[in-house]
């Protein structure tokens, strides 16, 4: 699992949020809203960040949500090991369909997230 100094607090995500700089990207596990060069100040000199939102609107029982989420931030930790250009802040909105997915088709739908933000980054 990602570590608690990777993932943001809330009033990061709020932050965020106001930035003018934000992006955004989409597919079958969700919308990934992220921005490239953000001061990092709270995480302790990590250069990346994620938080990952899953609604109590769209999955009643919070096991489900937490298990997406916890699958999530490893495939995020995972991703950060290989690659050592990730400095990127991001959040995710995670999509009904989501819930519905093994853990395979879940990291292959984040890689395609993550390939569509270096597309509009360039």
């Amino acid at each position: 699992m990602l570590p608690a100094t990777a993932r943001l607090t809330r009033a990061q995500c709020s932050e965020i949020l106001k930035n003018p700089t934000i992006q955004s990207v989409f597919n079958r596990l969700g919308t990934l809203k992220y921005i490239k060069s953000f001061e990092n100040k709270g995480n302790s000199g990590e250069k990346y960040g994620l938080s990952v939102i899953t609604g109590a609107k769209i999955q009643k029982k919070a096991v489900r949500r937490n298990k997406i989420r916890r699958q999530i931030y490893t495939i995020f930790s995972q991703y950060s090991k290989k690659t050592d250009s990730t400095e990127c802040i991001a959040m995710l909105y995670v999509s009904k369909q989501s819930y519905l997915m093994s853990f395979d088709e879940l990291s292959q739908q984040f890689y395609e997230l993550l390939k569509k933000t270096q597309k509009n980054t360039r």
